[in-house]
């Protein structure tokens, strides 16, 4: 079946995609989820739907030049196509929907692009869920759950501070964070990967602009664990935004304490 023909009811719900996580990390093995919004949309349509001007001319690119960076220099081909390879490597692959997309940018570069992209490179991914569960997700206890029960590192410029925000917030429920890797650009991907080999940990969170689709599955498969790409969610924790309503302890106390059923909102 292809892309364009999947409708928007066929996608994973949150819920269950962080239950998919938590079977994951219970069973110990590889799981890694990837996400494709406009931005990964415009790197993969580099020379294929989009001539190297049009690319540079998009918006995605000129935020960049005005220092809004994406962690990539376009023109890229080398990243289009190891991310084509990343997304048939990935066990889940978000994708914006077809109609009522809370992306904010122009059609053309959402789910009209994903369908043609997916079609010339025949890409099938055989799960598949919302772009923004990286935003939704945090808005269920279960995931905080799952950080406060297994081993979390952090790879991302927002890791550090992101850890001491909800190592703060949530001193009821203690997030499990073993470690904070800075990533600010493409090319730091070799010596990151290799420098993760020094923490023990079940669960990474990245949160590297389009770099987590390549980084995502590589982190599963090189080292066992669960990966997932976590989007802007770690700034828009750091900078309170509404674009995410994160779950919150009642009167303090904790998960286990509230009363409330396990994976609840």
């Amino acid at each position: 079946m292809s892309l364009k023909s999947i409708p928007d009811s066929r996608l994973i719900p949150t819920l269950k995609v962080l239950n998919m996580i938590h079977t994951a990390l219970k069973l110990k093995t590889p799981f890694s989820l990837v996400r494709i919004g406009d931005g990964e949309n415009i790197v993969l349509a580099q020379n294929v739907f989009l001539s190297p001007k049009e690319v540079l001319n998009t918006y995605w690119v000129k935020q960049s030049d005005t220092g809004r960076g994406k962690g990539v220099t376009l023109p890229n081909l080398n990243l289009r196509n190891k991310m084509i390879k990343a997304i048939r490597r990935a066990d889940l692959v978000g994708i914006c929907r077809q109609k009522n997309d809370e992306v904010s940018v122009p059609s053309k570069y959402k789910r009209e692009l994903t369908n043609k992209l997916f079609e010339y490179y025949h890409l099938k991914p055989s799960q598949l869920c919302y772009v923004f569960v990286n935003r939704k997700m945090v808005s269920y206890r279960l995931f905080w759950e799952i950080i406060h029960r297994y081993r979390t590192l952090l790879i991302s410029k927002w890791a550090e501070v992101y850890a001491e925000k909800i190592t703060r917030e949530y001193a009821s429920l203690k997030p499990r964070i073993v470690g904070c890797l800075d990533f600010t650009h493409y090319k730091q991907i070799p010596d990151v990967l290799k420098r993760i080999g020094n923490y023990r940990f079940d669960l990474a969170l990245i949160s590297a602009g389009v770099n987590s689709v390549l980084l995502a599955p590589a982190v599963a498969e090189q080292y066992g664990k669960v990966a997932l790409d976590f989007g802007k969610t770690m700034m828009y924790t750091v900078r309170p935004c509404s674009k995410i309503n994160p779950w919150r302890p009642k009167d303090g106390s904790d998960a286990e304490e509230s009363g409330d059923a396990i994976g609840a909102p």
